[in-house]
């Protein structure tokens, strides 16, 4: 067992991690191709991150931008979310413009909350 992170590590400041999230950003989504759900997920994650300041799962970070979503692209974030809880199975084939449509609506929001300075917090 030993002791928690946070005993033992230093926070990580919001700074680095908002620079990380920019700096990863197009490699994410120009991986995107046959790794479609982890992509998506990793994105609502960098998202939630960017404008709350907060770190969590990538299911919980789905839940959270879902409902931010318009409904097209919220169904595909969902679809996701489900495949990855082992929910579903996830066949992204023939649906590159739908995904690239929320890809790039993330992006946008993504790059957007990169904008606003934000505290640091661990969920």
């Amino acid at each position: 067992m030993g002791p928690k992170a946070t005993e033992v590590i230093e926070p990580v400041p919001m700074t680095d991690i908002r620079k990380a999230i920019k700096e990863s950003l197009p490699g994410l989504i120009a991986s995107i191709n046959g790794d479609e759900r982890n992509v998506i997920l990793t994105l609502a994650r960098m998202w939630l991150t960017a404008s709350t300041g907060e770190i969590r799962s990538k299911d919980l970070a789905a839940e959270w931008a879902i409902p931010q979503l318009p409904d097209e692209h919220a169904t595909l974030l969902n679809k996701a979310r489900e495949a990855y809880l082992g929910e579903c199975v996830d066949k992204w084939e023939g649906m590159e413009s739908e995904v690239a449509e929320l890809v790039n609506h993330m992006k946008k929001s993504i790059e957007s909350s990169l904008n606003i300075q934000l505290p640091f917090r661990i969920v």
